[in-house]
């Protein structure tokens, strides 16, 4: 019997998978929660197989408290439905240990199978997220080396910071970076005048222009 734990925060978009669970003869539902401290207990007590969170946006406590899951067992498998791709995301959650990842448009009849197959310690993406992660690793060479500059700079940008600065590089606006980011415009302006702030300038070409000129730097060659 595969027990399927449910994180949720309105537990209504849950509700049908729920009902597709309680199906199966296979699978167990063992409850929905949201509260940090409702769900750590829930996995204590009920020890879940499976702990699935239906995500509407990316925030890193979901990261945190997928990081504490794992730290009660390693044996627990994760996954994470989506109603956004956001590629920082899903890389950082990749790290905390997330096994699948479903589209929360797609088809829910696949839900099943994706459950069985993270059950039996395979890793299940739907291709929309792997093209996407993809693309991502392609760009996070440059991004890395931005990263490694501004820190040899002792310019210390979170990972947020960092994706909003290296979209502003690219000359995105915004209200690009916020349908980009699936964040409110407000939200991105703020961040913009963090980093103009840690930058130390009070100009979008000029965060440019120094994004530019960090990441042509030619790497430092520590055999001379």
């Amino acid at each position: 019997m595969i027990k399927v734990l449910l994180v949720d925060r309105e537990g209504i978009s849950s509700e049908g998978l729920r009902l597709i669970i309680e199906r199966e003869r296979e699978m167990k539902w063992v409850g929905t929660y949201f509260q940090k401290e409702e769900v750590i207990h829930a996995v204590q007590e009920k020890q879940p197989d499976i702990v699935v969170f239906h995500i509407n946006q990316s925030h890193h406590t979901v990261i945190e408290l997928t990081k504490e899951i794992k730290s009660i067992s390693k044996q627990i498998k994760i996954i994470y439905i989506l109603s956004f791709i956001e590629p920082t995301f899903i890389t950082n959650s990749i790290k905390a240990g997330v096994e699948g990842y479903f589209l929360s448009h797609s088809d829910h009849t696949n839900f099943v199978s994706m459950i069985k197959n993270i059950y039996h310690n395979h890793y299940v993406i739907t291709e929309d997220i792997a093209v996407t992660i993809l693309q991502q690793f392609q760009k996070g060479d440059e991004k890395q080396r931005l990263h490694a500059k501004l820190l040899e700079k002792e310019i210390d940008l979170t990972w947020r910071e960092l994706d909003i600065a290296f979209l502003i590089y690219q000359r995105k606006k915004n209200k690009e970076i916020a349908q980009s980011l699936h964040l409110k415009e407000k939200t991105v302006r703020d961040y913009v005048s963090i980093i103009y702030k840690k930058l130390g300038v009070n100009k979008r070409l000029l965060v440019i222009n120094l994004l530019e000129n960090l990441i042509a730097e030619e790497p430092e060659d520590n055999f001379q």
